[in-house]
């Protein structure tokens, strides 16, 4: 079977039995579409067509295109009018019904605004009565993205190091370094990101060990549409640039936030330089999407990360000395790990490090009875709002670590961690157990002390005090009979 883009062998099924349960083939006509595959850009209109043979009119033929399921049709035109209910929600708006050559069985359907997700196979199908026909055919959907741009860091121990970005492409594109013999070179990495619009986002690594070589080119190339884009970066003219002989300096230690505080990410150029036409941007993995980006004076929103946006506050105070804060509104779980921090300018960059801590301090934890036999008692201490995976354990008096039946521990939708873990104790004993929930690098915990004697005093309160309004009870009846 040959194996095409966005193919899909259960549509295909579905569409078999479709046919089979609901109607017949037609002895009386077949549908033909076009012989190769239809090319499209990504942002352009494109015309899928269909064609009735022999010729013949289909204005009252219901006439169908659908995706993977005929349920669920990209268009549906039924005796000469669109029928919208079962329609694609994302086909909505987008597509336009061409009836020009209906006449003689030629139907065409205009898509407009062609996305990544349009990529793949249609079926154009035709039914008159109990009879039917289709044909398939596939859309190649190809996004030739932006020019390359080499950043430079500036040499160091192992090298110049060179980092190649580009947006924007569909499908994945494929990418080389060259130098300027014409000779591939070995990258150090390359990672291909998929955006929300479904675009590829490639951010590609060399390392060039001899900082004298005159040049080197990175390109990206579109298999689809066979062709590329390349940029060229001089490596002796980029090592004399300003932003060569500058260095990022960031936190030299970990920095500690609590969930729901604010987070402040600071770093700074040394010695003191004016960042106002410097990008600056911090980053998480990769160069993009980014935590937040500042360019010409301003938040670039179109390059952040989805978790980030409407979090991102710049203070730039004092920018005029390349010192500049991000400040990260109500810190999440996932907001912990690696920052780094990257001031560009001239297509040079330098960066520093941030390690960023954050930590939830549960709630107090409870502990409970959950059950007696044979002598024994089951109790269980729990406690909610944990982060990271906190330490948990059961002491007796002496401070020393019992060990606990069993232990869970359950990451909630918001990244905090809820805590169980349960303990037998006889009930003859009289030792007071405390339940022990910390986080270790934080030097913080919280307990609680259950003891077995107070629970025996409540216990025979609690069934002193029922036997009593029992008692009371049968009084006021036997009162009420005389």
């Amino acid at each position: 079977m040959v194996d095409f883009p966005g193919y899909n062998l259960s549509g295909v099924i579905a569409s078999f039995l479709f046919i089979l349960l609901t109607m017949k083939q037609s002895d009386d006509f077949r549908v033909i579409g076009p012989a190769h595959p239809i090319l499209a850009r990504v942002g352009e209109d494109v015309l899928l067509t269909c064609q009735l043979l022999p010729k013949r009119t289909a204005m009252h033929m219901e006439v169908r295109w659908y995706r993977s399921e005929p349920s669920t049709p990209v268009f549906m035109y039924r005796d000469g009018v669109e029928v919208t209910e079962m329609q694609m929600e994302e086909y909505k708006g987008r597509v336009e019904w061409i009836e020009d050559g209906i006449a003689e069985g030629s139907v065409a359907l205009k898509i407009y605004n062609i996305q990544p997700s349009d990529n793949g196979q249609y079926w154009c199908h035709f039914q008159d009565g109990n009879s039917c026909g289709e044909t398939n055919l596939l859309l190649k959907v190809a996004g030739l993205g932006s020019a390359p741009n080499i950043h430079m860091e500036g040499s160091g121990e192992s090298g110049v190091q060179l980092v190649c970005t580009t947006r924007g492409w569909f499908p994945e594109p494929q990418v080389y370094w060259e130098d300027i013999q014409g000779e591939k070179l070995l990258a150090m990495s390359e990672h291909h990101i998929q955006d929300e619009d479904g675009l590829f986002y490639v951010e590609t690594t060399l390392v060039v060990k001899n900082a004298s070589a005159e040049s080197v080119s990175c390109f990206i190339y579109n298999p689809v549409l066979s062709e590329e884009k390349e940029a060229v970066i001089s490596i002796p003219e980029k090592l004399q640039a300003e932003l060569a002989s500058l260095k990022v300096i960031g936190p030299s230690q970990p920095i500690l936030v609590r969930v729901g505080e604010d987070i402040q990410l600071t770093c700074y150029l040394s010695p003191k330089a004016n960042a106002w036409s410097m990008e600056v941007r911090w980053v998480r993995s990769h160069r993009y999407p980014a935590v937040h980006v500042y360019k010409d004076g301003d938040h670039v929103a179109g390059e952040q990360m989805a978790e980030y946006r409407g979090r991102t506050v710049l203070v730039s105070d004092t920018i005029d000395e390349g010192r500049l804060t991000l400040q990260i509104l109500s810190a999440r779980p996932s907001d912990d790990g690696r920052y780094r921090c990257l001031f560009e300018k001239d297509d040079v960059y330098q960066e520093a490090s941030l390690d960023l801590k954050v930590v939830g301090l549960g709630s107090s934890p409870l502990i409970t009875v959950e059950g007696r036999k044979d002598g024994e008692m089951q109790l269980m201490c729990s406690s909610d709002g944990w982060f990271p995976q906190p330490h948990v354990e059961w002491r007796d008096m002496q401070g020393k670590t019992i060990p606990s039946s069993s232990e869970a521990l359950t990451q909630g939708s918001h990244g905090l961690f809820h805590v169980e873990t349960l303990l037998w104790v006889t009930n003859n004993s009289t030792v007071n157990v405390t339940c022990s929930i910390s986080i270790p690098f934080l030097g913080e915990e919280k307990r609680a002390t259950f003891s077995l004697s107070e629970s025996r005093m409540t216990f025979l309160w609690k069934t002193l005090l029922i036997l009593g309004l029992l008692l009371a009870v049968a009084v006021g009846l036997l009162r009420r009979r005389s």
